[in-house]
């Protein structure tokens, strides 16, 4: 009896500890799978760079720089990651990029810039440090979309955006678990992006961003169903066969030019403007009275105009009108209001004997010209080499 009793009291002695040590090891468990390749995102002591619902900020080559409650963002990173139109002019000390609808162009330490026809103040312009340049990224929302303090966020325009309403307080999780790290909390009636919520929403869970740039996931019944604000654009090419290229002759009258339609036509592409001669990028305007009964005559009957501008297969008047900024301005410029003056629907760049070192100038007269077109719902077309046999490659649909 006195053996049972002691060893009973050993039982005792050791049951607390063993209880306890299970314990421990439950909760080392369930910490365990809770923190299971959970990676912080948010990098400590840095300004973050969230583009496109990424973090970015440890890729950087140069971190974020922020200098009087602005955010500089190097110009390699910013090529690198979502803008490889963005080049410096040494001729103007300038720098210049392009986003769907914009072209910018910003001096180097001054803060007066032009985006598209409008010049626009900054608190602070581009700058050059350890010959580096960076751009005042916090102060360009309306050309890159980007928002955000201590996180700057870059959405682009031609992506998916949805939001949604969170409709209870609940908890952003790291992965789509209930067991999973929790990033942080969010309250009811807080708005939250939902990140291509047809591809990630899984098992009741969806994929989100907080407002502070914070990526995780979050229970499906705890938001509101999405409001897409924008959906993905998809560029619409014109196929070969719809088009009709006219030469602009005033002996011409409309009857004259409709008898050459064929059934396919929905385009015709008269050549209404062509470059002036050693003219530093001067059009010449080739529409007489009879061009506009004509541009009427097109629409009323269901056809676009594509107003064709040609170089003449001028070599260096091609050439002095491409490789200035300047130069390339002032062509597009006169497109652009020759588009609205006119009540064209596009436009087709025509240029033959491009010398082979201003191609790259063409590129980027194309490049510079796009967003202006896409600004006014214009279409942007150019002749490949094959332009002859009626084969042309459209650049933008509006």
């Amino acid at each position: 009896m006195v053996k049972k009793k002691k060893r009973n009291n050993i039982i005792k002695y050791f049951r607390k500890p063993i209880i306890v040590l299970i314990a421990l090891s439950t909760i080392l468990i369930i910490l365990n799978i809770t923190n299971s390749n959970y990676v912080v995102e948010k990098v400590k002591n840095k300004t973050n760079l969230i583009i496109s619902n990424i973090n970015v900020t440890k890729n950087l080559k140069q971190d974020l720089y922020v200098q009087n409650g602005i955010i500089y963002m190097s110009v390699p990173d910013i090529y690198n990651f979502f803008d490889n139109t963005i080049i410096y002019d040494n001729a103007y000390n300038m720098l210049i990029t392009c986003s769907n609808e914009k072209v910018a162009s910003l001096p180097i330490e001054n803060n007066e810039i032009q985006i598209n026809s409008s010049k626009v103040k900054l608190k602070s312009g581009a700058i050059q440090k350890e010959n580096i340049y960076y751009i005042p990224i916090s102060e360009l929302g309306n050309v890159y979309n980007s928002e955000g303090t201590n996180t700057v966020i870059i959405d682009y325009l031609n992506k998916e955006y949805a939001v949604s309403k969170v409709e209870k307080n609940t908890s952003i999780k790291y992965k789509p678990q209930n067991l999973s790290k929790t990033l942080t909390k969010v309250k009811e009636g807080e708005s939250i992006v939902v990140i291509n919520n047809s591809e990630t929403s899984q098992n009741g869970w969806t994929k989100v961003r907080t407002t502070t740039g914070i990526l995780g996931y979050i229970k499906t019944n705890k938001i509101s169903k999405p409001t897409y604000i924008r959906e993905t654009m998809e560029e619409n090419v014109k196929k070969e066969g719809e088009i009709t290229w006219s030469v602009f002759s005033s002996e011409y009258n409309i009857k004259d030019r409709t008898a050459t339609l064929t059934d396919g036509t929905k385009v015709l592409s008269p050549t209404f403007f062509n470059l002036r001669d050693e003219a530093k990028g001067k059009l010449n305007v080739l529409i007489e009275n009879n061009e506009n009964k004509y541009i009427n005559w097109a629409h009323k009957n269901g056809y676009e105009i594509w107003a064709s501008v040609s170089n003449r297969g001028y070599k260096n008047t091609t050439a002095n009108a491409l490789e200035d900024y300047k130069n390339r301005q002032y062509m597009i410029e006169q497109i652009v209001d020759y588009i609205i003056t006119y009540k064209l629907d596009g436009i087709n760049i025509s240029f033959t004997n491009i010398q082979e070192e201003n191609s790259n100038d063409f590129t980027r007269f194309l490049t510079e010209l796009q967003p202006r077109l896409n600004e006014i719902g214009a279409t942007l077309s150019v002749d490949t080499l094959e332009a002859s046999s009626g084969i042309v490659q459209c650049i933008y649909k509006k």
